[in-house]
């Protein structure tokens, strides 16, 4: 044990010194300096109130700022300046007279402009030309007109219909290219629809009247014939019209009364399901135009529907053309007026 002992290691019992660390300086930090902002000079500001889109002037109301009283504030030399700006109805010596140009004005009395500043009625600023005009120039400066890339732009308008370069459209062909594509869209969709479809809706209507009209050019005639609705199937929407035989145009008084037409001798019935197969009928029956001689065309266009105005069907019946219906359009127009209301 005493061996063991002489030969271990021994601890030291000193404590040791600690180590020396460097403590750097603290440095303060100093805020960077930011570039001082350049004052805009008078003309900056001057532009950027006449022509800057978001100008205190849009807001505004100019009555409080051009008036009887701001006008009285100003110097002479000002007045005549802004004078030399105004028509010559703002001044109170201004007379009513034709101008040079006029063939009568030669001997009319023409108004010379005061220079002095009393010259002004003060009654322009609230006339209402005036106001109108001070807020078509918040208009003007509001939608970025008076700024200057929109003057550049007008300038090369100009300049460029001036040489040819350049045309203005016209309103009409802005017009058809605005809404060209809406039309073709509701000519479309509204091509869809069928003459069952209008029946079933009260569009056409037992008792209506059907005028057919067209041109063959082919074989120099103009086939016009009537056909008045008898019956609308209720389940299938068929329609059963009666016509008068040969060329003859016109349907009998007896047709044309109020109530359920009833067939009479000679007249044909028909029930129809398309205004195609109404005028192949139509046709078949005038017998003046062969098959091969019939143009493959819009037949909604040579429909037209007739119809009693209003209610009142007995007030308004009398013994004249169409028993007095009234004309309410083609078929290819009300088909188009259905597919809008719908």
């Amino acid at each position: 044990m005493a061996d063991d002992a002489s030969t271990s290691v021994r601890r030291s019992t000193r404590t040791s010194k600690p180590a020396t660390r460097d403590v750097l300086p603290v440095v303060p930090t100093v805020p960077a300096k930011r570039k001082a902002r350049e004052e805009p000079t008078p003309e900056a500001k001057l532009a950027n109130l006449l022509q800057n889109p978001k100008s205190k002037l849009t807001k505004i109301d100019f009555s409080d700022v051009l008036n009887a009283n701001a006008w009285s504030m100003l110097s002479d030399e000002a007045k005549t300046r802004l004078m030399a700006l105004l028509p010559v109805t703002a001044f109170k010596n201004y007379i009513p007279g034709l101008d040079a140009a006029h063939p009568s004005g030669s001997g009319s009395r023409q108004h010379e402009q005061g220079g002095v500043p009393e010259a002004l009625d003060p009654a322009v600023f609230t006339d209402a030309h005036f106001l109108a005009a001070t807020r078509t120039f918040q208009d003007h400066l509001f939608s970025g007109w008076r700024s200057d890339a929109h003057g550049e732009k007008l300038k090369k308008y100009v300049t460029g219909t001036r040489d040819g370069t350049l045309a203005a459209p016209w309103k009409d062909e802005v017009w058809e290219q605005e809404n060209a594509s809406g039309g073709e869209v509701v000519a479309a969709s509204a091509g869809d629809i069928k003459l069952l479809d209008l029946a079933k809706h009260s569009v056409i209507r037992e008792g209506d009247v059907l005028a057919y009209k067209r041109k063959f050019s082919a074989v120099g005639v103009v086939v016009e014939k009537d056909v008045v609705i008898q019956r609308i199937d209720p389940r299938t929407h068929a329609i059963t019209v009666l016509a008068e035989p040969g060329t003859t145009r016109d349907l009998p008084a007896m047709l044309l009364q109020p109530g359920i037409a009833e067939a009479v001798d000679f007249t044909r019935t028909m029930t129809i399901s398309s205004p195609t197969q109404l005028e192949g009928a139509l046709l078949d029956i005038d017998g003046r135009v062969e098959r091969t001689k019939r143009p493959n065309a819009n037949a909604w266009k040579t429909l037209t529907l007739w119809r009693w105005a209003g209610d009142t069907v007995n007030e308004n019946y009398d013994t004249g053309m169409r028993g007095g219906r009234t004309e309410q359009g083609t078929l290819h127009y009300l088909r188009a007026c259905h597919y809008q209301d719908r």
